[in-house]
């Protein structure tokens, strides 16, 4: 969910008068109705009928925004399904910070919560320090993962699910928690517009008729016809669009369906056939790695002697070390995971051995290749930063990094 925020000064607190710099006119205007006035919703209290100077940059709230506390934040964003109102609230310096967002598809997908780089700066301060801390959703506590800066994302894992794609989410810190404590819950924003797509057009004249006729001039009736006509034609489009969207729904779960169907009947009837296809096809999991060993022989700690089923090398010239897990259970994932961290820590006699001694490589990464996606394998693969490939069949791979 778009969110503009700011920190008040004096000067705007006593003027009732919101700023802003000329790097923001951007999310302003997609936040900002572009129509001649729109209704601001102010901490449940209606302004109707504002407007925004955009070369001055200001925007007047008047009254409201003068009872704010020095220092205080203001936060401006869509209300959902409320047509052109922007919604806008106060949040006390001595509050916690909140960070409300919607869940993506490719967000829930890969099992992590992602933002922008407009937004480093709103999640440095979530997030001022690396403290371990506990991730809360609906009651369920996982261990939570420092935020990734530089790929800017937060890691969840399997325990996201609870949510599904189009959620608005909230996130804040537990103020009654004795460890730090991240809430992470599913926000029900209450509307109590009808859902019709007529219901802002007909406020809008409501509101027009109520007002003497001897306020309006020539030229700005002929402005309000034109408005008027150009919402209807809007919401009249917007019903054509909301018809071919629930069909394109239909023949999208019609289309899942029949994956999920497709997916199951799996082109591998053994290992054996899964690992010589994996073998064969290793350009399919990753574009450019070339295999250079299969079954490397390793013994670990207490004389037990395992293999790493591919070591291969990306174009990078990274070592990969690829683990092939057929049905896998908890076993054969706790096994491949202490291969995977072995070579790690032995890279240089790896890369001496397959090279006969001409290769010396920088850094080698894991990956696990599976037949069957299980929760108990994604979460270890994201919490292991193991790249995990599942091969559904022959020609559908899900990558998760």
């Amino acid at each position: 969910m778009m969110e503009f925020r700011k920190t008040l000064t004096q000067n705007e607190i006593e003027k009732g008068i919101l700023r802003w710099e000329d790097a923001e006119d951007c999310l302003l205007r997609r936040i900002i109705p572009q129509t001649l006035v729109f209704d601001l919703v102010f901490e449940g209290q209606r302004l109707d009928h504002l407007t925004v100077e955009w070369e001055k940059r200001e925007l007047y709230i008047g009254e409201p925004l003068m009872k704010a506390i020095a220092g205080s934040e203001v936060a401006l964003s869509i209300a959902p399904e409320k047509g052109s109102d922007v919604l806008a609230r106060l949040v006390d310096p001595s509050e916690k910070i909140m960070i409300r967002k919607r869940l993506s598809s490719n967000e829930h997908k890969h099992r992590f919560l992602k933002w922008y780089v407009r937004e480093d700066d709103l999640y440095r301060r979530m997030f001022p320090d690396s403290e371990p801390f506990t991730i809360d959703l609906g009651g369920r506590q996982i261990q939570g993962q420092a935020p990734n800066f530089e790929k800017r994302n937060l890691i969840i894992g399997e325990a996201i699910r609870f949510f599904n794609p189009g959620d608005n989410l909230l996130l804040r810190w537990s103020p009654e928690a004795e460890t730090p404590t991240l809430l992470i819950s599913r926000e029900e924003i209450q509307s109590s517009f009808a859902n019709d797509a007529m219901t802002v057009l007909r406020g809008l004249v409501t509101r027009l008729i109520s007002r003497p006729l001897k306020e309006f001039n020539e030229g700005e009736v002929k402005g309000l016809i034109v408005l008027l006509d150009e919402n209807k034609n809007l919401w009249e489009r917007l019903s054509r669009v909301n018809d071919e969207n629930e069909k394109l729904k239909e023949r999208i779960s019609t289309l899942e369906n029949v994956f999920e169907q497709f997916s199951r009947n799996s082109f591998f009837g053994c290992k054996h056939d899964f690992e010589e296809w994996v073998a064969s096809h290793v350009n399919m999991l990753e574009k450019g790695i070339r295999l250079l060993n299969r079954e490397y022989s390793i013994t670990l700690p207490g004389d037990h002697d395992f293999r790493i089923d591919l070591l291969c090398q990306d174009r990078r010239g990274t070592l990969l070390a690829a683990e092939i897990l057929f049905n896998p259970n908890a076993e054969d994932l706790l096994e491949a995971l202490k291969v995977l961290e072995w070579a790690k820590h032995n890279l240089d006699s790896v890369a001496a051995d397959i090279s006969q001694g001409k290769l010396k490589a920088n850094a080698i990464r894991g990956m696990i290749i599976a037949n069957k996606e299980r929760p108990e394998l994604v979460e270890q693969c994201l919490q292991n930063s193991v790249k995990l490939c599942v091969v559904n069949s022959g020609c559908v791979i899900d990558v998760l990094e």
